[in-house]
């Protein structure tokens, strides 16, 4: 009770000191807060940070302050994940920002929800915001925020074709967003760091190590002096992404573990998914098993949450927000806009109208065309004398079905020869080989490779790694022959079981004998 009074006590001491810092409204005062919010103490206190944000919001005295403070409170919730919370904020901070008619805050806000509409895959209605900021922008008067928010457009657009996978493209708007920023003589070293991290994140990907490490490394030094943030943590994972690509696995762990620090204080679900990816990187790397499947359980955890969280944003809240959205732009319009909404209206419903006519007229001529060839197949069926039935699929046990593919084709080849270059390895005979370790190994999720290993190998995980051990043993006994002097345990061991029974129980499974049996018959073979 009383550490919760002080917790109070504390807040409304800080709202004391926030209001006292803020009087008359100093802009110097209120970004110096922002910013220290933004960066440092959402990091390491997000109830904190959170609170300051929503102070903020309370004592600001123009609408300009208003959105700013509406929206440090949109992107605190984007870094846990709220996806809700964050569009939710955005929204109302973009109210605020029209009624006022402040073009730069609105270019602001456009360009925030079409990142987070990016991040929730909805590419198209990503795409409508950035264009809404890049539209709004030709009516800011100063020259100077002009270039600056075409910096920021450019950026944007880097993270959508980086989304793509068109490094390249992507590499030539990050060059156009730095040059904005410098026309705009914008010296905010975090804008260039965040520039260098992504032309890091981009060459690594076109596997130029090399260029990778030398943005990284400029982004570092630009942030040097700035307390630890998220772009400092994504800046070491670049880092030692790049160090685990050269081998040099030591400055890996290095930058690892430092941005690990970062990832571990903050609430930045996005960041703390590429740290735990790279740590899988790592782990497998120094084939490190138990380490690799602590990894790959965080990583699919945090996975999870982000895929949750934005699941629940599009099923249940993105129609509704949309609606609302829309309702908003109709009352900006005025009296004028209920002429055009009615003119529209009648437009989409005569087209809707004309489309379904369209629609049912061609589905009356396919219905026609296929009752025709139903016909003509019967008929050429009752005239067929051969009574033999081809199966065009592989007939099922009974009680099963067959199970729909979860994935391309493509994905399910490039499984497959991932899974063939592990079986010509002797990773199987590891003891602590597991599905989330192999998953790692093949690049993809358990859900996939289990999927793959059921349908194409025709068995479960377990039995599929014991079938290759027992293979392997038999393959060293009829090769080497010091092995068929080996005790039954000293094989077991070999092979990557854990004790001698599972080893004689998966042995008789795979050869319908005993370990002991075949060492016999082997040896009668050769007499």
């Amino acid at each position: 009770m009383v550490r919760k009074n002080l917790l109070k006590l504390s807040f409304f001491t800080l709202l004391i000191f926030i209001g006292c810092k803020l009087k008359g409204q100093n802009p110097e005062s209120y970004n110096r807060i922002y910013n220290k919010t933004y960066l440092e103490t959402s990091q390491k206190d997000f109830s904190k940070a959170l609170f300051v944000a929503d102070s903020l919001f309370q004592i600001s005295k123009t609408p300009k302050f208003q959105a700013k403070s509406l929206m440090l409170s949109a992107t605190l919730h984007q870094q846990t994940g709220d996806m809700k919370k964050a569009v939710d904020y955005a929204l109302k901070a973009e109210q605020i920002a029209v009624g006022s008619d402040d073009f730069l805050w609105q270019s602001r806000i456009y360009g925030f929800l079409s990142s987070q509409y990016r991040n929730l895959g909805l590419y198209s209605e990503s795409k409508n915001y950035i264009e809404k900021s890049e539209s709004i922008v030709k009516k800011i008067d100063n020259p100077a925020y002009v270039e600056n928010m075409l910096g920021f457009i450019m950026q944007e657009k880097a993270y959508y074709e980086i989304q793509f996978k068109n490094y390249k493209k992507a590499l030539l708007l990050i060059e156009n967003s730095q040059n904005h920023f410098n026309t705009a003589g914008n010296k905010e070293m975090f804008l260039t760091a965040n520039n260098k991290q992504l032309e890091g994140l981009c060459f690594l990907k076109l596997n130029n190590l090399q260029k990778s490490l030398e943005s990284y490394t400029i982004a570092e030094n630009a942030l040097k002096d700035m307390p630890d943030n998220f772009l400092k943590g994504l800046i070491f994972n670049g880092i030692a992404q790049v160090c685990i690509g050269t081998k040099d696995f030591e400055k890996a762990k290095k930058y690892l573990e430092k941005a690990e620090k970062i990832s571990n204080q903050s609430n930045y679900l996005n960041l703390k998914n590429e740290i735990n990816n790279t740590s899988q990187l790592y782990y497998l790397a120094t084939q490190n098993i138990e380490k690799l499947a602590e990894a790959t359980k965080k990583h699919d955890s945090t996975a999870e949450k982000i895929s949750n969280n934005n699941a629940s944003f599009i099923n249940k809240e993105y129609i509704d927000l949309k609606h609302k959205n829309k309702i908003e732009e109709k009352k900006s319009l005025g009296k004028n806009s209920i002429i055009f909404f009615f003119a529209g209206l009648f437009i989409v419903i005569t087209f809707i109208t004309s489309l379904f006519y369209k629609r049912h007229q061609s589905e009356v001529k396919n219905l026609t065309e296929h009752l025709k060839e139903t016909k003509k197949s019967y008929s050429e069926l009752q005239n067929s004398t051969s009574s033999e039935v081809v199966l065009t699929k592989v007939e099922k046990q009974e009680g099963e079905f067959e199970q729909q593919s979860i994935m391309t084709e493509a994905t399910e080849q490039k499984l497959l020869a991932k899974l063939e270059k592990f079986e010509s390895s002797t990773l199987f005979t590891k003891n602590a080989i597991s599905l989330p370790y192999l998953a790692a190994y093949c690049d993809t999720n358990t859900k996939y490779l289990s999927y793959v290993i059921n349908n194409f190998k025709q068995k479960d995980f377990n039995n599929y790694i014991n079938e290759l051990r027992i293979n392997y043993i038999i393959e060293k006994i009829k090769t080497d022959s010091k092995y068929q002097k080996y005790k039954i345990a000293s094989l077991a061991e070999e092979s990557g079981f854990s004790s001698q029974s599972k080893f004689a129980i998966a042995f008789k499974k795979v050869t319908d004998m005993s370990p002991s049996q075949f060492l016999q018959t082997l040896k009668n073979e050769e007499i």
